[in-house]
């Protein structure tokens, strides 16, 4: 691809490297040109893949950090629980020997109202005592057993991260010795070089932050999303059916939509086609493209929609998988059907082009 926003700064620095290095020659080909591009483009991976690594490095010492504060706290908590049965098991010793039985047979025998008032919330004190023992120890174990589902989910994610680290270090390795052959190879290695740094800068400075604009605003939007599902609504894009429902919404609806709620979508462009959904645009001689899908899974033991991006362009140059993942960490995009509505399903969602269709359960 002949990338438009930098073929100026890539002829405009090979014709003044060739002027420098060699005065008899004023133009490079197009197979240069193409082999400057491809070697662009590996220098932005390598740099978007090590600026991963080092995200993956933040998040293994808050896992790690994570993981010793909840084991700090489950040793605090067994203590609790040891604390809450030993004062359990009091309380039921006290009902096996007879002891509770006796403090009902003298509030039989009294003998007048006022003794009987007395006797009786002296007799109510013990039983509520009993009854707070009892739920304390309940609940002082049900928390254990949420602690240790806890650490073990840290645990998980902690051994993930150690693993996409190592996995994202092989990879970089093997772009970084690849990128320096192919340097070497090319003859023109502290032009392109320079052409890799000045590429590398601009996506840190402007295009990532762009790019987090975008994803922060439609994390905003979703606030409004609930407009869209209500039955009757202006905005509503929801129809009720026997046994369901369908939620239907063009891409020029959705471009609308997000328009009337944030103006920083006047730059950018929705569009649905049945392999995913595209979003394209320009903003300060920017060019910027996002395709993603929409995918159902579970967040816990709730249903969601969640938003998976598949690709990102900045003037021509695709990102690697990393980034697009970082983004989908940072930002939250998912839907929750169960928040919206408790009694309703997704069935499955359907992407043609021009629109965004979902079938819609209903369980009473």
């Amino acid at each position: 691809m002949i990338l438009k926003k930098f073929s100026l700064t890539i002829c405009t620095l090979l014709l003044g490297t060739s002027l420098l290095y060699h005065p008899v020659r004023a133009e490079y080909t197009e197979a240069e040109k193409k082999e400057t591009e491809a070697l662009l483009q590996k220098g932005l991976t390598v740099h978007e893949i090590d600026r991963e690594i080092a995200r993956l490095a933040e998040e293994d010492v808050t896992l790690g950090d994570q993981l010793t504060e909840t084991e700090k706290k489950i040793a605090a908590q067994e203590v609790v629980v040891k604390d809450a049965k030993k004062r359990a098991g009091k309380v039921i010793r006290s009902y096996y020997a007879g002891e509770r039985e006796s403090l009902w047979s003298v509030l039989l025998s009294v003998r007048s109202l006022p003794d009987l008032l007395k006797t009786y919330e002296y007799l109510d004190i013990i039983l509520d005592h009993d009854h707070r023992s009892l739920t304390a120890h309940q609940d002082a174990y049900r928390e254990l057993g949420t602690m240790k589902t806890k650490l073990a989910n840290q645990r998980t994610d902690l051994q993930k991260t150690k693993e996409n680290y190592l996995k994202q270090k092989e990879r970089i390795l093997a772009l970084q010795s690849e990128l320096n052959r192919e340097l070497d190879a090319s003859g023109r290695s502290e032009l392109i070089l320079a052409l890799i740094q000045e590429l590398n800068g601009r996506w840190e400075q402007e295009g990532l932050p762009l790019f987090r604009t975008y994803f922060r605003s439609l994390a905003g939007v979703m606030d409004y999303f609930p407009e869209l599902l209500t039955p009757g609504g202006k905005d509503s894009h929801l129809t009720l059916e026997q046994g369901g429902g369908k939620f239907q919404m063009t891409d020029h609806q959705l471009n609308a939509f997000l328009r009337s709620k944030d103006g920083k979508f006047d730059d950018l462009t929705f569009q649905f086609k049945p392999d995913g959904i595209m979003a394209f645009g320009t903003k300060d001689d920017m060019d910027v493209s996002i395709k993603g899908t929409y995918e159902m899974e579970k967040d816990g033991d709730q249903p969601v929609i969640a938003f998976r991006v598949q690709e990102l362009v900045f003037n021509g140059f695709k990102l690697p998988d990393t980034t697009g993942k970082s983004l989908e960490k940072e930002f939250n995009l998912r839907i929750y059907p169960k928040k919206l509505f408790s009694f309703v399903s997704v069935e499955h969602i359907t992407l043609e082009d021009g629109l965004l269709a979902i079938k819609l359960g209903l369980n009473w």
